[in-house]
């Protein structure tokens, strides 16, 4: 199988690269040139279909991050590490020797200089370096150069983009490049490759959904047709009311991110619609039935192959695992016998909340369940150790303080 990669990068550096594309295998690169990396956020919108786009450098890629985030393929970017750094210092001693406090350097993370110098045993030796973002203008890095060669300080300009070497050249100063090995983008090249294939992968999963009307009324097979039209899945008429869906993981997904599904609640009768992804037809199937479950009137959820249960779409999404693989939470659900969608549930609203405290109602509303449930579910963790009562408040004038709780337990991971 060719994998297509769509390649952004500056003239030079998809000159360089054509040298030895031929090195890559089973790859099909297409170019798009840039004369400043902030270009590479309209060049985005500009891009053929293909099965993933790689950046050649940190730069181009966090100025493109918005329409980065619109691409329905996985994105790469080349870093530039130690090894670019040592490469270019390594080419600078054999071809003009210079002092390495003598060099203007400007870096994403110049912490990187410090650390290559650092392991050659020369830390008393320090360039001036500027640390860049997206937020700097060009001029402001051509400036950071200029004015250290104009009075001396520097005598070498190292600089990580083609543009701000391309204006000190014209202005007569001193500048190299910083070089990008060969095996680094041979590398970034076969990563975005391999993200291209897993992500190819993940998106051939088999999926099976369940469309079933919350009334007595038959659904319409008219609107049926038009659902799966929107996936490209296959029907079977389980009865007048109930229908499965034949599809794939990376179209239902890509209907749920792009919001296909609003158009889905616009039909006249009301339907629970559930997904279920898997590596087998047996495993996504019930990994639907138990997603449709939790459905309700003109609701969508997915439950996919690793457990993690998503919905309700259209309105809002929430991420509840109904399966706990890490050691601490399986022992929290043994010793509460909490539910793993329980857990998660109380893990999703602790990541939630900008305050560590928290009453038994903000928990209740987040839950959306009984205040009975609520308190039994707190009165588990508080049992086992896994929350406490920190005081308790009163914004009311008759009736019971409110106990105010703390989580005992990671919830970040």
């Amino acid at each position: 199988m060719v994998i297509r990669i769509a390649v952004l990068g500056s003239v030079d550096f998809i000159k360089r690269l054509r040298r030895f594309e031929h090195e890559l295998s089973s790859i099909r690169l297409d170019y798009y040139t840039y004369d400043k990396p902030s270009e590479a956020k309209n060049i985005v919108q500009d891009i053929k279909p293909c099965d993933a786009v790689f950046f050649s450098g940190s730069f181009p890629f966090i100025y493109a991050t918005e329409t980065i985030e619109k691409l329905p393929v996985p994105v790469n970017y080349l870093k530039q590490d130690e090894t670019a750094i040592t490469t270019t210092l390594l080419s600078l001693c054999s071809a003009r020797p210079t002092s390495i406090q003598k060099l203007s350097i400007d870096l994403i993370h110049p912490e990187s200089v410090q650390s290559v110098l650092e392991d050659i045993g020369q830390t008393n030796l320090t360039p001036f370096l500027m640390k860049i973002d997206t937020s700097f203008d060009l001029d402001e890095i051509v400036a950071f150069h200029t004015n250290l060669q104009k009075s001396g300080e520097a005598v070498l300009a190292l600089t990580s983009i083609h543009a701000v070497y391309q204006a000190l050249r014209d202005n007569n100063l001193s500048v190299i490049r910083m070089i990008d090995p060969k095996r680094s983008i041979i590398k970034g090249i076969e990563d975005t490759k391999s993200l291209a294939l897993l992500f190819k992968s993940q998106s051939a999963k088999i999926a099976v959904g369940y469309i079933q009307s919350t009334i007595n009324d038959p659904v319409s097979e008219h609107n049926i047709k038009q659902i799966a039209a929107s996936i490209q899945a296959t029907i079977v008429k389980e009865t007048d009311n109930m229908y499965t869906l034949f599809s794939t993981q990376g179209d239902v997904q890509e209907a749920l991110t792009e919001n296909t599904v609003s158009a889905w609640m616009n039909f006249s009768s009301p339907l629970k619609i559930a997904f279920g992804c898997g590596k087998t037809v047996i495993e996504a199937t019930q990994n639907a039935k138990d997603a449709l479950s939790y459905a309700t009137d003109n609701t969508v959820y997915l439950l996919t192959d690793s457990k993690e249960l998503l919905g309700p779409y259209p309105n809002s999404i929430t991420q509840v695992r109904l399966k706990n693989n890490k050691p601490l939470l399986v022992q929290i659900a043994k010793e509460t016998t909490l539910s793993p969608a329980n857990l998660s549930k109380v893990i999703q609203f602790s990541r939630s909340r900008k305050s560590t405290e928290f009453t038994a109602y903000d928990l209740e509303l987040y839950l959306q369940v009984s205040r009975r449930t609520t308190e039994r579910i707190l009165k588990k963790l508080v049992d086992h150790g896994y929350a406490q009562v920190i005081g308790e408040e009163m914004t009311y004038q008759q009736g019971r303080p409110r106990a105010i709780y703390e989580l005992n337990f990671p919830t970040y991971n």
